[in-house]
């Protein structure tokens, strides 16, 4: 394990610029958002240094309106689509895309914080994470529960089965007159295999170039942007940060502020079990606002709203039969999804991924499920051992699939194989 550990530390050492660490030299050159997150905490117990300072770039991306980037583009990299000039956004000191991703960012802060025990850090940070979040029931929800998202790679689980119906709703051609653009995710025949298709890809590309022409004006893509979507994994992980932005602002002794955001995690719960939970699936699922229905897939996202502490007793006892039943019955847990598209090599179509089981992981923990997260985890760890830093991995086989020395597979080994008593 100590060999394993120092080659975890050696990734991120590797894969480190100037105050950030990017996901994977092979496809991923610059500073992801929930990347990012995921890698502080690995490395809070190795470097916290190093931690800080990733969260501290990070949030130095956010835009005015308090929206946190799911791309900054702090340096040059070529053979990256779509870059910069595709987006044209930024928030005036870096360029960004035009998108967020799920605020794992306030969960890592409070993890780096509570590690370190830095009080100047976490005074630091907690008015940036606040206007993160105030930008999340602000501007990305209908009624100030639920949050919503609009495109997939907002929601980390690009290809997921869960927004073909929402993705087939619409044609590309009827929000873009622009459909030209060279992929440059297809860096060998083996990883082209893994990755979205072209009848994907048409409808991301549209969807960025339709905010573009918008000026990324968030009332105006509220109107115009056919995918809006209460995605189950971004809620789950909303719900927690806003518990944790609560413990935080509790540890700085500013109880107004902390019950503030405690009362908004329960506000979002009681959406999230209203709207989101599927009796018969036994699982939590997305919701596309503007075909107002369900998205009824049996996907690892609606497994990790305990995360949140989403799930009642009652919702839990299914969602743990819907695990243990539909997704533990593999070789390694956790899959990505399981049903009739399930493809146990391609991306977020069926292989397991180092980061949700990291959510799953402690959300189960927090339900006393301690036996089904000691599988988990120790699925985790084999397949770390046995594969390497890989980004993601069959479940029936065990094989490592797409990069390789992939950095948040390396952080949460970390994690996971450092003593936090």
């Amino acid at each position: 394990m100590t060999d394993r550990r120092d080659e975890a530390v050696s990734v991120l050492r590797e894969n480190r610029h100037d105050g950030y660490t990017i996901p994977s030299a092979t496809l991923y050159p610059y500073q992801w958002n929930w990347d990012s997150a995921f890698i502080a905490v690995g490395l809070a117990g190795v470097d916290p240094e190093a931690a800080k300072r990733e969260l501290r770039t990070l949030l130095s991306a956010m835009w005015d309106n308090g929206m946190a980037p799911q791309i900054a583009f702090w340096a040059d990299a070529e053979g990256y689509f779509p870059g910069p000039d595709e987006w044209e956004a930024g928030n005036g000191d870096v360029q960004t895309s035009g998108i967020t991703q799920p605020p794992v960012v306030v969960p890592a802060a409070r993890h780096v914080y509570e590690t370190t025990g830095d009080d100047a850090f976490r005074d630091e940070l907690l008015p940036l994470l606040d206007r993160h979040l105030s930008w999340w029931v602000d501007e990305r929800s209908f009624d100030g529960d639920t949050v919503y998202v609009r495109h997939p790679w907002a929601t980390g689980m690009d290809d997921s089965p869960a927004w073909l119906s929402v993705l087939d709703s619409f044609d590309p051609e009827d929000i873009t007159d622009d459909l030209d653009y060279v992929r440059e995710d297809r860096k060998s025949d083996e990883l082209s295999d893994q990755r979205p298709t072209d009848w994907d890809y048409d409808r991301y590309v549209a969807l960025v170039r339709q905010g573009k022409a918008l000026d990324w004006d968030e009332a105006a893509l509220r109107e115009a942007c056919p995918f809006l979507v209460e995605d189950v994994l971004t809620n789950s992980i909303f719900v927690r940060a806003c518990d944790d932005l609560a413990a935080l602002y509790a540890a700085a002794g500013d109880e107004s502020k902390a019950n503030e955001w405690r009362r908004q995690a329960e506000h979002s719960r009681a959406g999230m079990r209203e709207r989101l939970w599927d009796e018969e699936l036994g699982t939590f699922v997305s919701y596309d606002r503007v075909n107002d229905r369900k998205l009824r897939v049996n996907s690892v996202a609606g497994l990790t709203s305990v995360f949140g502490e989403v799930p009642t007793n009652e919702q839990f006892a299914s969602l743990r039969t819907n695990l243990r039943e539909n997704f533990l019955r593999y070789d390694y847990g956790c899959p990505s999804y399981v049903g009739p598209d399930m493809d146990y090599d391609r991306y977020w179509r069926g292989p397991v991924w180092m980061n949700v089981n990291w959510l799953l992981v402690d959300g189960l923990r927090r339900y006393g499920a301690t036996e089904t997260a000691d599988r988990i985890e120790q699925d985790s760890l084999e397949l770390l051992d046995r594969e390497g830093f890989r980004e993601y991995f069959n479940p029936e086989t065990g094989a490592g699939r797409g990069s390789d020395r992939f950095s948040w597979s390396a952080a949460l080994y970390l994690d996971w194989t450092t003593d936090h008593s």
